[in-house]
């Protein structure tokens, strides 16, 4: 057992639940609250985590994006999508040069967000991610809103979740054995 140094009483707290969808098409006003640099899966290179936060609109505030930058890869290919996202990012902030990744909080930048592609091995739905970044030095910033035209609603069978061990594997060719029939009124350990 392990003391929790004092008698934590869960009826005094919120415990609402949401399950919350991707964050609609649109334009979108954020800011990051939090940033780590680690190594890559390969630990071959460098990866900046961002945690971004919506400021606007209005509705979707305090939702939350999160944003990976390949720094160091050892595919040049990726190594160079990261450094320019990441670049664009900058400029969309207003900043020239970054020392370190707590140079970028709270400070708000303007982003074109839309639904990416599931995952190719189709593991994880698509998600929503940053289409583009607005740079205030071109003057052409718009303000926050959601678009009109959504993408179509995902079926309702690539809604569950892929560890949904409920589900048979796609590689289980077992056949299961038809249930017993149990007679009327008998409970599922037989007595009664």
């Amino acid at each position: 057992m392990a003391q929790l140094g004092q008698r934590f009483n869960a009826q005094e707290h919120d415990t609402e639940q949401r399950d919350f969808e991707e964050l609609p098409n649109g334009i979108y006003q954020l800011e990051i609250e939090a940033s780590d640099v680690g190594k890559t899966n390969d630990k071959k290179g460098t990866i900046l985590k961002t945690t971004n936060v919506v400021i606007a609109p209005e509705e979707f505030k305090g939702r939350k994006l999160f944003n990976n930058f390949n720094l160091e890869n050892a595919s040049a290919q990726a190594q160079e999508i990261g450094q320019k996202q990441f670049a664009a990012l900058c400029r969309a902030i207003g900043i020239d040069t970054v020392d370190d990744s707590d140079e970028l909080h709270f400070r708000s930048f303007t982003v074109k967000i839309g639904l990416g592609k599931p995952s190719k091995d189709g593991q994880y739905p698509a998600r929503a991610e940053i289409k583009r970044y607005y740079f205030p030095d071109e003057g052409n910033v718009p303000e926050p809103a959601i678009d009109a035209n959504q993408p179509a609603a995902r079926p309702a069978a690539a809604q569950v979740p892929a560890n949904d061990n409920r589900r048979a594997s796609a590689n289980d060719n077992r056949q299961s054995a038809p249930a017993a029939a149990k007679p009327a009124g008998a409970r599922p350990w037989g007595k009664k």
